[in-house]
């Protein structure tokens, strides 16, 4: 039930919502920004509308994830320009090798626009150097502040954004820009970037990466404070689970009942 890379497949040559995607895309100076992510709906369309939308890129990712992703993104500027793109256009940037801030900071001031993932890495517990402690509902997360203090550190604003699908129906959510002034606004900015997800629809929710990990990363329910259910249906490893989304609570149930439950939630519209 959830996205996996592998599913923004069929999104990639989705010429409609890229289209609708685009036409959704607020008007731009011509200032680089720092685009605040999520892995959350039709994500990879979000580097080709910007492309598209003549900026130049630079893609903080993983070495891992970019040598499962990098070609696709390049694919991406394939498609739309039919093709191959040179490094003035589109750069890719290794968050785990050498100083991948100061290589956003050259990549901003030659005049590109910077993508990342903040839900990249998502952990619980005490927060170390370098770590924010960013509340959704009622769970507490954390998540790198690299974002923030990339803007600290450069002046460039954060612009956070979201895209999600409805019914075949692009839906993007996209905030003003966030400027940041010192260190006290780093945690205010990761949290300001998350409020996102609250205004989410459960059909929503349900397109983002990082959510079984978020209910997996849970303390014992009996340690949580009560508050209103909102159970959902979902797969994990193969083993059909009942998760609450309002407390991160969740409950392994048979191959039978969860099926019941799919189709009772299909049915009332939840689960498209």
């Amino acid at each position: 039930m959830r996205q996996s890379w592998l599913a923004q497949q069929q999104y990639r040559a989705d010429d409609n919502l890229l289209d609708q995607l685009i036409s959704s895309w607020p008007l731009l100076d011509r200032q680089p920004r720092i685009w605040a992510c999520m892995h959350i709906g039709p994500y990879a369309m979000i580097a080709r509308a910007l492309m598209i939308l003549g900026r130049k890129l630079a893609i903080l990712l993983r070495e891992d994830v970019f040598e499962e992703q990098g070609q696709f993104y390049r694919q991406q500027y394939k498609l739309s320009f039919g093709r191959e793109a040179v490094e003035a256009e589109l750069m890719f940037i290794k968050a785990d090798r050498g100083n991948p801030l100061l290589k956003l900071r050259e990549a901003l001031f030659k005049g590109y626009d910077v993508i990342i993932f903040i839900d990249g890495q998502l952990h619980f517990g005490e927060p170390g150097r370098g770590w924010a402690r960013i509340k959704l509902h009622t769970i507490d997360l954390l998540l790198r502040e690299g974002a923030a203090a990339l803007a600290n550190w450069t002046g460039t604003a954060i612009r956070p954004l979201i895209v999600t699908t409805i019914a075949g129906q692009i839906k993007l959510r996209i905030t003003e820009d966030f400027c940041v002034k010192s260190k006290a606004d780093y945690s205010v900015v990761m949290q300001s970037i998350v409020e996102l997800l609250r205004d989410l629809d459960a059909e929503e929710l349900l397109q983002w990466e990082c959510l079984p990990t978020i209910f997996e990363g849970q303390a014992d329910p009996a340690d949580k404070k009560l508050g209103e259910a909102v159970w959902l249906p979902f797969l994990v490893g193969g083993t059909g689970m009942l998760f609450d989304i309002a407390t991160g609570d969740s409950v392994g149930i048979g191959a039978k009942q969860f099926e019941i439950a799919f189709r009772k939630f299909k049915k009332i519209g939840v689960i498209p």
